[in-house]
């Protein structure tokens, strides 16, 4: 259902000019790529390691279509392995570069959170998809939404929210 969902969204806000910022993490940060790369829009991936190293290595793909219509980064010298510290410090910068984060699955200490701690000091926004009572996997995004992150249930909750704090329409796409 995340996967689905993720890949949705980045294909719905990238076809209304957004930009997708992520971390080419296996799960919802690739299903979000991937949505974004169908949309044909810019996607900017932040690597917890050297620009010259696939991370998950999996996503070599993915990895090489980014490369070609968006921006891989890293904060890290080329030849940087990837380390437990690295995965925290980015995205630290995956949230100063977005406007807001969202969190489409996440238990309570999933890296997700660790992003939203980041963005919530930086004043960003958080939004949350509402997940299944119960579910290891929304425990993150629920607990987010019981004390005040803002409820994605679809494209138009963030693009309506950018809307008012923007002063400003954005064409949807037909």
């Amino acid at each position: 259902y995340g996967g689905k969902f993720s890949a949705g969204l980045a294909y719905d806000l990238v076809r209304t000019g957004f930009v997708v910022v992520s971390g080419m993490a296996k799960g919802i940060d690739t299903y979000a790529h991937k949505g974004s790369l169908l949309a044909g829009g810019k996607i900017v991936a932040v690597l917890p390691c050297g620009v010259d190293i696939v991370y998950p290595k999996r996503n070599a793909e993915l990895y090489s279509r980014i490369c070609d219509t968006g921006a891989v980064i890293s904060e890290y010298l080329p030849g940087t392995q990837c380390k437990a510290f690295n995965f925290h410090l980015r995205n630290r910068i995956i949230s100063g570069l977005s406007h807001a984060v969202v969190v489409v699955e996440s238990n309570m200490r999933g890296g997700s959170m660790i992003t939203v701690r980041h963005a919530l000091e930086q004043g960003k926004t958080i939004f949350a998809v509402p997940g299944s009572p119960g579910a290891k996997t929304s425990e993150g995004t629920n607990h987010l939404i019981r004390t005040g992150a803002s409820i994605c249930a679809c494209s138009e909750d963030i693009i309506s929210e950018y809307e008012i704090m923007f002063g400003q329409k954005f064409k949807r796409p037909d």
